[in-house]
């Protein structure tokens, strides 16, 4: 292989396709990056075999080839490089790059012994705003479960509805984030969960503006194209938990907010409160107050916002964490706080429409809490 390209280039491809490799692999060709270089095109591919980025950038070729070059090691390597242009050349077990001065000689893996991830073929399809998506992904991904022995919740559950709706869901046990928004070009019906490390990586190449995005789902498998660079990602296997049982319809207290207050005060709160083992905060809704309030050996706070209040005064308890998760990420001025008792959950939705839907699970009250 003999090839050169550009240096700021080449170290902005390496950190996109990084996000994809294993910190450690049982398969080691696995801890490197894929290059193989063609016509006028430089691809490169990180994968853990569940996880794959891929993206390409210009390269001046005189011979085609490749190689997987040792992870870690080269991108920093690269990184550190001072020159316009890195060339590379050589054919494996070696190859030579040689960037201004400097003109390391690297150890290489043939790109025939890199796993191949496994064809996306359409079987389904969709598209939405890269903004929309990047917003539901962020508004979503707070509430998924960690928790391992329940693989199914550690991802988050896109459902595609016929009225050209996509809701996206993710829950923990204790919470549950729900958003929707409107797709384009959808073939049929299609209900799947997705793991929340590709999601977080397919938000963070998303690039928050009008244009469209394009979903594509095999049965196993979903692929996201962005022009110069792919992500693809497994799907999880099973079923999504019958979530809308947890959906209350009805509700005795009602509370109108401002969001940006509500989550000021939270925080003010919660920096008592997290000194507490329970790291919880008390809420007091009365006509026209709620009142917040924390203890803790550090000390006790108390603070107030105005609010409207519909239905019957109410204390209820939250972890503190739970409850700011929620609020910090609503990006209407003013929402919907739905109660029953002290020991049902709280919804938070908007005052129109059904853009978001948030449940919290309460805590128990400790006196003086």
């Amino acid at each position: 292989m003999r090839f050169r390209v550009n240096t700021v280039e080449l170290n902005e491809a390496i950190s996109v396709v990084t996000k994809a490799m294993p910190n450690h692999s049982a398969i080691p060709v696995l801890d490197g990056i894929y290059l193989y270089a063609s016509g006028s095109t430089l691809f490169l591919k990180c994968s853990d075999l569940s996880l794959q980025i891929e993206t390409e950038i210009p390269a001046f070729v005189e011979e085609e080839g490749g190689a997987v070059f040792t992870g870690r090691t080269f991108a920093d390597l690269v990184r550190r490089f001072n020159g316009d242009e890195v060339e590379f050349s050589g054919e494996v077990p070696t190859v030579t790059l040689k960037c201004a001065r400097s003109r390391p000689a690297l150890q290489v893996s043939d790109v025939k012994d890199f796993p191949e991830m496994k064809r996306v073929d359409e079987e389904f399809s969709a598209q939405i705003k890269q903004v929309s998506l990047k917003n539901m992904i962020k508004q979503t991904a707070f509430a998924v479960s960690t928790d391992d022995a329940r693989a199914i919740l550690t991802g988050i559950c896109l459902e595609f509805k016929p009225d050209d709706t996509l809701q996206m869901v993710a829950l923990d046990g204790f919470r549950v984030a729900i958003r929707r928004e409107k797709v384009t070009n959808r073939t049929g019906e299609k209900s799947v969960v997705i793991p929340s490390r590709a999601m977080q990586e397919i938000s963070n190449i998303l690039s928050g503006g009008e244009e469209e995005i394009k979903l594509v789902f095999s049965s196993t498998h979903v692929k996201l194209d962005f022009g110069h660079t792919r992500i693809i990602s497994r799907l999880l296997d099973g079923d999504y938990v019958n979530y809308a049982g947890f959906m209350r319809e009805q509700h005795t207290s009602h509370a109108i907010v401002d969001c940006n207050e509500l989550q000021d005060a939270i925080e003010r709160v919660s920096l008592l409160a997290r000194e507490a083992k329970s790291n919880s905060i008390r809420f007091e809704f009365t006509e026209d107050q709620l009142s917040l309030f924390a203890n803790s050996e550090k000390g006790s706070i108390e603070d107030q916002i105005n609010i409207q209040l519909m239905g019957k005064p109410i204390e209820i308890a939250f972890n503190s964490k739970y409850i700011l998760d929620a609020v910090r990420f609503i990006d209407d001025e003013k929402a919907c706080l739905k109660m029953s008792t002290s020991v049902t959950p709280l919804i938070i939705e908007p005052l129109e429409g059904n853009a978001f839907y948030y449940m919290v699970l309460p805590v128990r009250m400790f006196n003086g809490a």
